[in-house]
């Protein structure tokens, strides 16, 4: 789990170079999208086209759109702030998510998620600290991503009362894969020999990082692993610090102390419901 937090830093690092580097976002998302889908494209071949058999064609459609726009948003974020402060904006993520599971899958809403979700929330009006001066665009872009995200994952969890896994897996790579290429046309310019090996990097560690996720979850207690996922912010404030000389302020750290908290507390709120 650690060694999947580094690597999803890194991933981070590599787009905020590309980005950087005048790169426009849609093409960074597209390529991202491309090879993902040239990595699951022997699915396709195994499992045949009867796999992408559905009666929610629409369904899948609109849940990746919103991927696409929640992957825009966060690719963009980068260009405007430090690593360290993306990633604990992107920790609340899942405070969103528990609001709107509560709200459409009318899940139990019990006393300590509730609790959870707001000390989360006050976590990120403190990173934010809103009439202390201008609020970077960078935090409008993260949270719509984030709330963008939860949308996903509430329409993920509605489609796998129909579908199978690998179903939503294929629709979700051939779908991005094209969305993605469409605003990039607007944009497009070749990239040149050091950004291929970048897209291609950010393409096959993204790939790693899900899979060294999946395999610790495997091996491990969701409880033991829970404080792991968070050392991903050790990584990406290492990085941003020697490759960006990025330093995030005091209220960043409280800030990104209170959601943590939060989002620990939803966790353990989460896995104490699922037991019950």
């Amino acid at each position: 789990m650690i060694l999947s937090g580094g690597l999803l830093s890194v991933n981070d690092s590599i787009i905020k170079a590309l980005l950087n580097d005048h790169m426009h976002v849609f093409e960074v998302v597209f390529f991202r999208n491309l090879f993902a889908f040239s990595v699951l494209a022997p699915l396709y071949l195994r499992f045949g086209v009867r796999q992408l058999l559905t009666q929610r064609l629409g369904y899948h459609v609109v849940r990746n759109i919103l991927q696409a726009v929640s992957m825009t948003l966060w690719f963009w974020s980068l260009a405007y702030l430090a690593l360290a402060e993306a990633t604990t904006l992107g920790f609340a993520s899942p405070v969103y998510t528990s609001i709107a599971a509560i709200i459409f899958l009318a899940e139990p809403s019990r006393p300590m998620r509730w609790a959870a979700i707001i000390i989360g929330l006050i976590g990120v009006v403190i990173f934010i600290r809103p009439g202390f001066g201008d609020i970077n665009i960078g935090v409008w872009m993260i949270t719509a991503a984030s709330i963008s995200g939860a949308a996903v994952k509430i329409m993920t969890k509605s489609l796998t009362r129909t579908d199978t896994p690998t179903t939503i897996v294929l629709y979700m790579s051939l779908i991005l894969a094209v969305v993605s290429f469409i605003p990039a046309l607007f944009v497009w310019t070749w990239p040149q020999p050091i950004q291929w090996a970048q897209l291609i990097a950010i393409g096959i560690m993204g790939a790693a990082a899900h899979v060294l996720a999946t395999q610790a979850y495997k091996l491990g207690e969701v409880t033991a692993l829970e404080p792991v996922i968070f050392t991903r912010l050790i990584w990406a404030a290492a990085i941003g610090f020697f490759a960006f000389s990025e330093v995030p302020g005091l209220w960043s750290w409280v800030g990104a102390g209170v959601i943590i908290c939060g989002a620990m507390l939803l966790m353990r709120s989460e896995t104490a419901g699922s037991k019950n």
